[in-house]
Formats: structure tokens, C-alpha cells, sequence
């Protein structure tokens, strides 16, 4: 299997106009358990990630692209337990996307993952677009797999 197919097999990665376009379920597995939503545009990244989460037993549906995740949300929130988002993405940061996240479903449990050294300090009730957005949880990077899997576990 090239790199490639092996990308595509890892992520739901489509442009927007795309996912306009097409019927986004044949590009993106349901799941019959909850699963977890992952969103960072960096691809290596994502892939890492994604693998940490099945590593640690979690069914994880993975988009680089914030507004198809955002969409894809929108129309399987039910699906989802846990949703997990970078905090620097294209088009929108990471609060602004667990913000419209929360709006669809603000029981779901999230997660933000960040290098920042200065977020360390904050706690996870962060004031966004004067409203203070609460997160269960930062997820600072390197990112380490048990910690991983404890953070996330002790959420689930």
C-alpha cells in the first residue's frame, strides 16, 4: 500500500468544495459505539495521534479540515463521546471549533491540544469571544501515550 493510500485509509481528508459536493458518509465510517472526533490539519500529526487514541482501545474518526469535521458533527453528533482539536487550524482556532462544537451538542466532552507553553497556566475554562468556553480537558504537547490515554480515559 503506497503513502498515500495509506493517508487516505487514516483520515476523512477532503477540501470543502468537496465535501459539498459529495455525500459525506462514503467518505467518513459510522461507528456503532461512540467514537472519538480528532481534528488537527497537520497530517503526520493527526495520523500520530489517531493511532495513540486505537492504541489506547478508542474507535477515533480523524479530519484534517475543521469545517468538514465541523459539519460532519453537525450531522452525526450522536455518534460522539469525546471530540479532541488542535488548537491552531485553518479557518478557525481550535476554541472556535469546540465553540461550534458545543453548540450542536454542549454535553460533549473536549479536549484541546496545544504546544503552547503559556496555556499551561490557564484552566480549562477559557474566556473566548467574551464566553467563557469550558474544556474538559488540554492536551499538551509532545504528546506521551499514557498520558494520552489517562487524560482521555478519565473523561470517557
Amino acid at each position: 500500500m503506497s503513502l498515500e493510500e495509506q493517508v487516505k485509509d487514516q483520515i476523512c481528508s477532503r477540501s470543502y468544495s468537496e465535501m459539498e459536493a459529495a455525500n459525506l458518509d462514503t467518505f467518513c465510517p459510522s461507528w456503532d459505539d461512540k467514537t472519538i472526533l480528532l481534528v488537527d490539519d497537520q497530517i503526520d500529526v493527526l495520523i500520530t495521534i489517531k493511532t495513540m487514541l486505537q492504541t489506547c482501545g478508542y474507535a477515533v474518526d480523524a479530519f484534517n479540515d475543521p469545517l468538514l469535521a465541523l459539519d460532519h458533527f453537525r450531522k452525526h453528533s450522536h455518534d460522539y463521546r469525546i471530540v479532541i482539536s488542535d488548537m491552531i487550524l485553518p479557518t478557525m482556532s481550535g476554541l472556535e471549533f469546540i465553540k461550534n462544537i458545543r453548540t450542536v451538542n454542549p454535553e460533549i466532552v473536549t479536549f484541546i491540544i496545544t504546544a503552547l507553553d503559556n496555556i499551561k497556566d490557564f484552566s480549562t475554562d477559557l474566556l473566548y469571544d467574551s464566553t467563557v468556553l469550558q474544556l474538559d480537558g488540554i492536551i499538551h504537547k509532545p504528546i506521551l501515550l499514557a498520558d494520552l490515554c489517562r487524560s482521555v480515559g478519565n473523561r470517557r
